[in-house]
Formats: structure tokens, sequence, C-alpha cells
């Protein structure tokens, strides 16, 4: 119990929302650019090594197909055991953006609409507070409805088995957040908020009567191959054959004892896992889906989730107009502080990047992601032949 109170407290699924860190002094050694196996290892490498992550992982692709690959560093600290291109990482945040999507499915068959209303989604429920009435399912996905940021202490230490006792615990947390007015009247103000995606996915979950898990895999998963994608930290027991999470913060650098993550509660703001390329498959059906061409949704539905409300933030992605020579692009970043991850989208090239850690050291590894975009962002600013 100890040791799981410790873990809630320090782990807080959360993304860090600033703009692209600013640039630093780089190794010396780093690729002037990216777009071959061997440069991103050498700048992986070099990267892990400058922010003394416990690894690094990097794959960029370009319509679908591996540009530049390369995974560095260890399972586990001090362990020996290589990362690789096939392992699974903690997504944490990113998981908003699927959330999002999966949502757009159950609104193109009609089982939920855009405008739908806590109010309404919850009618019959007593307790919910007047302020809630009309906040919508897109206040929800936009950080614009007002809600806090986190549930209290006491809820994250509740760590329910998936199924029928997650979804009470998860719909029991949410209905005791929505006793307490909204912090802001829908629409007014951003404020990034775990509870808000936690409502989003109970309201899912009450208009098709499944678990945000099984809507999760029936809607997303399934339909693009993400075989290896599942919830929580990866299952790294079987002779450490996944990474294993690490806290930030800490020196020497030490792996989790157990398959420690955030209260499955809070699944649709952030527990997913799945690999680099499955990563980068989810990120190219956005890209696609732009363009009409995507598998899971219409055009018009992409552009609804791609477009943004306040702060440069849609559903589930950061839209980025292009500065400083970067190109236009969207991403999303997330980690539960024992992994960090990051996902980035350039329409106009075709090009994807996710960027992964075992390390929880978030500045650090956010660091090392941005300066891969950067390397990446000179062969994704132009249109591929």
């Amino acid at each position: 119990m100890v040791r799981r109170l410790f873990f809630s407290v320090l782990a807080i699924i959360c993304v860090s929302l600033c703009q692209r860190v600013a640039a630093e002094s780089p190794p010396s050694d780093l690729p002037a650019s990216i777009s071959s196996n061997a440069e991103m290892e050498q700048a992986v490498a070099a990267l892990r090594e400058s922010h003394k992550l416990v690894s690094l992982a990097a794959m960029y692709q370009v319509d679908g197909k591996i540009v530049a690959a390369a995974a560095v560093g260890e399972r586990a600290a001090g362990s020996g055991v290589p990362v690789t291109l096939d392992d699974q990482w903690h997504l944490g945040s990113i998981t908003k953006s699927m959330t999002a999507t999966m949502i757009g499915r159950l609104v193109e068959i009609g089982q939920m609409h855009w405008g739908d209303t806590v109010g309404g989604a919850f009618d019959g429920v007593e307790g919910v507070a007047a302020g809630w009435r009309d906040v919508t399912l897109m206040h929800l996905l936009t950080h614009t409805a007002g809600a806090p940021d986190n549930f209290p202490l006491a809820v994250r230490l509740i760590h329910p088995k998936l199924g029928d006792q997650c979804v009470a615990a998860r719909h029991a947390a949410v209905e005791s957040m929505l006793t307490s007015e909204p912090l802001s009247p829908p629409g007014k103000n951003f404020a990034y908020s775990n509870v808000g995606y936690t409502i989003a996915g109970v309201m899912a979950e009450r208009a098709t009567g499944k678990s945000w898990e099984e809507l999760m895999q029936a809607e997303v998963f399934e339909p693009l191959g993400l075989t290896q994608a599942g919830f929580g930290a990866p299952d790294w027991r079987d002779a450490l054959s996944q990474p294993r999470g690490h806290l930030g913060g800490f020196k020497p650098k030490a792996p989790v004892q157990g398959i420690e993550d955030n209260t499955p509660i809070m699944g649709p703001a952030g527990t997913v896992h799945m690999t680099l390329a499955e990563l980068c498959t989810f990120a190219h059906e956005h890209l696609h889906g732009q363009r009409g061409e995507g598998k899971l949704l219409a055009k018009e539905t992409y552009q609804q989730l791609h477009t943004p409300a306040l702060q440069k933030y849609a559903c589930g992605w950061v839209c980025e107009a292009g500065d400083d020579g970067l190109p236009p692009h969207f991403w999303h970043n997330g980690s539960n502080t024992m992994w960090y991850a990051n996902v980035t989208v350039v329409p106009k090239s075709g090009a994807v990047l996710a960027v992964t850690s075992n390390d929880g050291d978030i500045k650090a590894a956010e660091k090392a992601a941005a300066e891969i975009f950067r390397r990446c962002a000179g062969e994704a600013s132009a249109p591929q032949p």
C-alpha cells in the first residue's frame, strides 16, 4: 500500500503543453539532418547520452514507409538488456487523440453527437451541478469545459481490475466530480484536464453500454491492425520482455518495481501502450484522414478533430502553424512520470515522427524529441517526390 501511495502521488498523467522547447547547444556529433537509419541511430545515441536517458527510440515515416528508425538504451537501467524497435511504449496523454478518434467513430454511426451535453448524458444522476448542464462533448475534448486538471488523490489510489469493476469505479469517480461546479463557463477558458477526457469516456460508455477499453479495441486498434496496443504499462515480467518505466528526477536511475501506472479510472486520458510502428500507423491515419483517405473516419470528421478551439488545442492534438524554420504540423506528447512519448504529423510532406523513452525525466526527453524533430524537419518541409 505504501508503494502504491508513493507512485500514485508522483504518477499524474500529464502532457507538457508548452511550445516546442527552445533550441540548446546540441551534441556536436548530431547529424545535420536525419534521412537514414544510420543518421537516426547516431542522433538517438547522442541525445540519449547527453540527456542521460535510460533509453530513447524514434521512428520517422513518410507516407507509411520508414525513412529512419533507431532504439538505443536499456529496458531497465543496469540490466544490459537493450531496447528494440519492436518494444511497447507507454504513451501517456497521446491516448487523448485516440479517445477522440474513437468518439468520432461513434458520432459517425449516430451513437453520439459533438453537441451531446453532460446534462443530457447524466440525466437522472443525482447531484450533478447546474454548471455542467450545457458542457458539450466538444468542450471536453478541447479542454474548454472548465473541468479540473485531475482527480483527487483518493481516486488515484484506486486500481480496479479492467472490466465491470473498472467501469463502475470510473463512473463513480466522474459522478463525484460532477457534483462540484465547473471552474469556468464552457468554451471560455482553456484548462488542460484529465478529468474532462475521462468524463468524455464515460459519456461514450453510457451511450454504448461498452467499456472504454472495449470501444478502443473495436473502433481504433482492431480496424488499424494495432495488435500490440493495450492498456497500462507494458508487462515486462517475462524475462524483461518489455521496457520498464523509470521515475524522473531520481539518480541513480532505477526501474519501478511493478507494472506501475496511473489508475485505470483515468484510462481515456492516458493509459494506452503500443509499439513505435503502431503509433506511426495511428498518426498516418490522421494524416491520410485529413486528405480524405482515412480508414476510420470521413474527411469532415478528421477536420473536426484537427480544428483548434483555444490555445491551438484541437481534439487531442496541438496544431502549430509553423515557425522558427519548422513546417506546419500537429502533435501531442504524454508522460505518466515513468515514461515519455511524443508524436508529430507534418501534413504537407506526409511525414510522421514518433519518439519514446522509458524514462520519466520529461524535460530531458522532450528536449531530445524536439531536437530529433528539428533534424527531420528539413526532410519534412518539402513535399516528397
